[in-house]
Order: structure tokens, then sequence, then C-alpha cells
């Protein structure tokens, strides 16, 4: 169920990465062809990178497609697996901790963002909310918090039945 979660997710950031191609190509054509550039490209870019990356960290993690360096760990497994499951669940748990971090420090700025209705942009020109990308943050990192202590529940599971 939880991992349907993180696919979901992972499938609108995608959706908004495919938007953002389509705006960039529009902004793009409207400069060169009609003098007319379509106006906030640059705000919603900058905007977006941050909630994609939050949307879809959770789901990267479960997938393993998260940046490591395997070099160390996977000699443990294959040699030493108790070790190797041992240091893993506290990788994990550490991941969990520095996400909760994020979500902590991120927490108040978007309360900011909705208190004070902050958006980027120009006033008569483009603007847009912060709030919504603010809130994506918080919900990306809490997954990827979760996701986290899922495996290393799963670490300390698989320690407990002998390293297997």
């Amino acid at each position: 169920m939880y991992s349907r979660l993180l696919g979901a997710m992972n499938a609108l950031g995608t959706v908004w990465i495919f938007i953002l191609m389509v705006l960039i190509n529009s902004d793009i054509l409207g400069r060169e062809l009609f003098s007319t550039p379509v106006r906030g490209t640059t705000e919603l870019l900058s905007l977006s990178i941050v909630g994609i990356v939050f949307l879809q960290l959770g789901h990267a993690l479960m997938a393993g497609r998260m940046t490591r360096s395997d070099m160390v760990i996977e000699t443990l497994l294959l040699h030493k697996p108790k070790i190797g499951l041992a240091l893993q669940a506290v990788f994990h748990v550490l991941g969990a901790v520095f996400v909760a971090i994020i979500f902590w420090g991120s927490l108040g700025l978007f309360e900011e963002a909705l208190e004070i209705n902050e958006y980027v942009g120009a006033a008569g020109d483009f603007t847009a909310p912060t709030w919504p990308v603010r809130l994506l943050i918080l919900i990306g990192a809490a997954a990827t918090g979760i996701q986290y202590l899922i495996m290393a529940v799963n670490d300390v599971r698989r320690l407990l039945a002998g390293g297997k």
C-alpha cells in the first residue's frame, strides 16, 4: 500500500516534468517566433525543481536508486552479513533523522509562507504562491523518512533472522 503512494507521488513528479518541458518549449518558441515569452516560466521552474525532487525522493529510495557508495556495504553484506545489515540499519536510521531535520526546518517556512501569503514573481506581471511547494517538501520529506524507517526495520528483521 505504501509503495503505491510513493509510486503515485513519483508519477505526479514525472507528469510535472513533462508539463515543464511543454512550458519551456512554449516559452522558447514564443520568444523566437513571436517575441512574446511565456510569463513566469523562470519562477515556475525555480519552484518546480524542489517540488519534483521531494515528490520523487521516497520512491527513488524504495527502488534502490538513491546514490550511495556500495563498495563497503556490499562487501560486508556478502562476506559478513550481520555486520553489513547492522551498518545498513544504522545508515537507514540516520537517513530518517536527516530527513526529519529537513521536515522540521521546512515546517516553519511552510507556516510562514501561509501566514504572510508569500509568493514569487513580480506583482502585476506574474505571481505564484510558494506554500504549495513548501507543502510538497513536507510531504516528500515525511514519505522519505517513513521509507527509511521501513528499510531500517527490514534490516533489523533480517539481522534477527540470522543475517539472511
